[in-house]
């Protein structure tokens, strides 16, 4: 990137978006959300673009009347579709798996280019303005993950930070599945949730510490990036509404479960119990209980590796207190994909107050 400032890059985007609105202003999707529990409203010109990104975060629309007033503000348009251009010194690079970042020196803005968008993140004043170069030509990463980075610094500056775990939950009880990528969350995800789980996360939510202490997780995307083993351990499930890559670098497909039918997605739930996934050495899905530095080490290891995402200090706090007040099993998983829900059930079933749970 060049001697742009990271300030005037934004008010370029702002500007942009302004005068795509007034080309536009009976092609504007306004939608309200409810991100973190915070009131969310999103401004989208752009039908295609629009329809894209509603999708991950459809379980999330806010319901009853609009709030007076949102806690974040997010503008988004389709450049061929609106026919504006930003007119800034960054672009996408279509054939390509490049990325960047870049933040202004008190880190207030902060610039993100993908491989057919840009954003640009007024943390203080808590507003996104982004552009697509071509809706349809989104990668799955973007379409499934809309807007990560500005989305991972907001939550982190309410005090929500993202961390690497998939989240499910059962009868009002949600069980947060931590471990490192490639062990087996998103896989155990979907097959709770094809048992009758509600589902959440397959790797990425988000963690709050009310001010009782109680923990909570937050959903934050309706998707899942599914590979062919998971496929093939649930055979059925998932096909049908895979959306397979169109570049060579995706080697995974995108599920936007709303789509799936069966999928009963859930905003937020109080996390009841951790389970530290790993595969198992013999063929039996088994559990048995970890201690509460085995639960800090394994998710710190998984949710605190350096980056500009990195929930960083406050993340490792949060953490521990987590590990602290719930209870923390290993998962070993074996090879039947349906033994998951059944063991996460009785984990459930045998927490102390049980019996004082209910179905929401």
């Amino acid at each position: 990137m060049s001697d742009w400032s990271e300030e005037r890059r934004h008010d370029e985007m702002r500007s942009a978006f302004a005068r795509a609105e007034r080309a536009h202003r009976d092609g504007i999707h306004e939608v309200w959300y409810s991100f973190g529990s915070h009131a969310v409203r999103t401004r989208i010109i752009g039908s295609r673009l629009a329809q894209r990104l509603a999708s991950p975060f459809q379980h999330l629309q806010w319901q009853g009347n609009a709030p007076s007033a949102a806690r974040l503000t997010i503008d988004l348009w389709d450049q061929l579709e609106a026919g504006i251009a930003a007119d800034i010194d960054v672009a996408p690079d279509p054939l390509g798996v490049s990325s960047s970042f870049s933040s202004s020196d008190d880190e207030r803005f902060v610039t993100s280019v993908l491989q057919h968008s840009i954003t640009s993140f007024d943390r203080q004043e808590e507003r996104i303005v982004g552009v697509a170069l071509d809706a349809d030509r989104l990668s799955l990463y973007e379409r499934g993950r809309p807007l990560h980075v500005p989305l991972a610094l907001w939550y982190n500056d309410i005090d929500i930070p993202l961390i690497h775990a998939a989240l499910v939950s059962h009868e009002g009880s949600g069980v947060l599945l931590a471990g490192p990528s490639s062990v087996g969350k998103t896989t155990s995800s979907m097959s709770c949730m094809a048992a009758g789980f509600r589902y959440l996360a397959d790797d990425l939510a988000g963690l709050e510490i009310r001010p009782d202490g109680s923990p909570w997780g937050h959903s934050v995307y309706g998707s899942a990036f599914v590979d062919e083993q998971t496929f093939l351990r649930l055979p059925g499930v998932l096909d049908e509404h895979a959306i397979p890559g169109r570049y060579d670098y995706e080697d995974k497909q995108l599920v936007l479960l709303h789509q799936t039918g069966s999928a009963a997605l859930m905003s937020h739930t109080k996390i009841q119990v951790i389970a530290l996934v790993q595969i198992a050495d013999e063929g039996r899905t088994r559990v048995r209980p970890a201690t509460k530095g085995e639960s800090l080490l394994a998710m710190a290891r998984s949710s605190l590796q350096g980056g500009v995402l990195s929930p960083g200090k406050r993340g490792f706090e949060l953490l521990g207190r987590l590990s602290d007040g719930v209870p923390s099993f290993w998962l070993e998983l074996g090879t039947d994909a349906e033994e998951t829900p059944k063991r996460l059930r009785d984990l459930l079933s045998g927490l102390p107050d049980a019996t004082e749970r209910s179905p929401t």
